[in-house]
């Protein structure tokens, strides 16, 4: 599927029904015809388009083609496992000479609805401004999927003492999410810093521009990362609560097998078939016998209480 926007007057996208120059060229999910002619009608490399859709690809840049192309990460919704966990996917992004062109494997992605929410985009005519625009919004989307992660670890520090084990579940695919994303800025910053140390820009404003694209990418790294250290906290919390209980548990058993062995020894002692056994003649040995280990048994109780074994 593709698909061309171009900004309007009050500077936010509006979708246009063909390619028209100065446009952006947004290509989701695309066939091997459709890359074909993209490829073909802008100049870029048919196989540079076709490295988006593979979901291992590795961030890098290229700029000595005739055209500046981009392969980076961005999050998006990982529905596949869980609706609350994140992975990233590469998307290929193309400054060609009259047209900026982007190749995702996702319709539907956090970074295109950042742009088309934005009201202060570049003309989609300005193709440095523009990519630096997408290139930004990458960064933002990072930001929304990181809120979205604390907010749910932070209802689940909020409402659960004892989380359950979808509970546990979900905190662990959220802790997977971090370590994506950290992943995908790490490489993503790499290949800003290169550009931004090698390539020439056309005017001193678009260096800005771009410098604001990379403290954005840094910024949201460094975010990231406290988020991780945050949420290995909130893991390593919730496995002592559920190792002290645990404990516990295990303290209780062990009581309840110690107080009784009392009677079961009791009871094994008088129950042998030899003559002579203590108050076998007694009216009322058994009685006696009984109370005595009842009273065994809850002065074992209160010495264990006593030494705060439970």
């Amino acid at each position: 599927m593709i698909e061309y926007f171009r900004t309007n007057d009050q500077q936010s996208l509006e979708k246009i029904d063909k390619e028209e120059p100065g446009c952006w060229i947004a290509a989701f999910e695309p066939t091997s015809d459709e890359l074909s002619q993209l490829s073909a009608e802008f100049g870029f490399e048919e196989d540079d388009a076709r490295a988006a859709l593979d979901l291992e690809e590795v961030s890098r840049i290229e700029t000595d083609r005739g055209y500046a192309m981009f392969i980076l990460d961005t999050p998006v919704r990982d529905r596949s496992s869980n609706e609350r966990s994140y992975k990233t996917i590469p998307i290929a992004l193309f400054e060609t000479p009259r047209n900026v062109v982007t190749v995702c494997s996702v319709y539907k992605i956090p970074l295109i609805d950042q742009l088309k929410a934005s009201k202060d985009l570049s003309s989609t005519a300005d193709v440095h401004a523009f990519a630096a625009d997408i290139l930004m919004a990458s960064s933002t989307a990072y930001f929304m999927a990181l809120r979205a992660i604390n907010r749910r670890r932070t209802d689940l520090m909020a409402t659960v003492k004892r989380p359950s084990r979808k509970e546990l579940e979900d905190l662990y695919n959220l802790d997977s999410s971090l370590v994506y994303f950290k992943t995908s800025l790490v490489t993503n910053d790499a290949i800003f810093e290169k550009h931004l140390r090698r390539s020439t820009f056309p005017t001193e404003e678009d260096r800005y521009r771009f410098d604001d694209v990379v403290v954005e990418n840094r910024q949201a790294l460094e975010t990231t990362q406290i988020y991780s250290e945050i949420l290995d906290s909130t893991i390593e919390h919730f496995s002592l609560l559920m190792e002290h209980d645990l404990n516990r548990t295990m303290q209780v058993v062990a009581t309840v097998s110690l107080v009784l062995c009392v009677p079961t020894a009791v009871a094994g002692f008088f129950g042998m078939n030899l003559l002579g056994i203590p108050l076998d003649t007694f009216p009322w040995g058994f009685g006696v016998v009984t109370g005595c280990t009842v009273l065994a048994s809850l002065g074992l109780l209160f010495v264990l209480k006593k030494f705060r074994w439970f």
